[in-house]
Parts: C-alpha cells; structure tokens; sequence
C-alpha cells in the first residue's frame, strides 16, 4: 500500500467518525466542543487536501487514473463546501460524510490497483 492512500483512507475514515460519532461524544464529554468548530472542520478538510494532493500525484495516468483524480477531487470539494457552507447541521454533516467517503473510495481503489499482481490505472 502506498503510505499516502493508507493516511488518506486512514483520514477520511476519521472524518467519518468525526461526523457521525460528534453528537454522541458531545453528549458525553462537553470538553470535546472544539470538534464542533468552524476551525476543527477546516483543518480536517486542509489536511485531507494536502494528502489527497501528495497521493493523487503517485496515482498513474490514463482514464481510470482520472476518473480517481476526479472523485479524490470532488470529495475534497465537498469536504471544503462541508465546512464553510451556511447549510443546516444535518445537510452539512451529509455532505461531509459524502466528501470523505467518495476521497476514502478513491484512496481504496488506487491501493487496490497498485497491489502487485492488480492491473495498474493506466
């Protein structure tokens, strides 16, 4: 597995947990409030696209190389829309949810590819 698919699958998942899990933790332990911010939301969506960028870039070319560029990329829009929309919470966690799940897709497939004895994207 290449080190950057395995940090971005690894991310996007805990952005999944992020978003689903928050209202529970939140009940839980009011001192976890930061998870909530605006700030906490924009890093997590920077830090998706600076690996998502590092590891689109190992990712081959030719048409399944772009159709993966093209979701990893739609993913981190969603991420960022996600984050600075002024959307209802639930729409925002939705597409949240949507964005890391579409960038931890595109991560998956490109490991998978690029496991010995798979066909590469190209």
């Amino acid at each position: 597995m290449r080190k950057q698919d395995a940090i971005g699958i690894g991310l996007s998942g805990l952005c999944m947990v992020h978003c689903l899990a928050l209202p529970v933790l939140l009940s839980l332990a009011p001192a976890l409030a930061w998870m909530e911010s605006e700030w906490t939301h924009l890093a997590l969506a920077g830090l998706a696209l600076v690996v998502g960028v590092f590891a689109m870039r190992t990712w081959l070319g030719g048409t399944r190389g772009l159709i993966l560029r093209c979701l990893a990329a739609a993913g981190i829009g969603l991420l960022f829309f996600g984050a600075l929309a002024d959307v209802p919470e639930l729409t925002e966690r939705g597409i949240t949810v949507a964005g890391a799940s579409m960038l931890a897709l595109a991560h998956t497939l490109a490991w998978l590819s690029a496991r010995p004895g798979r066909p590469h994207l190209h």
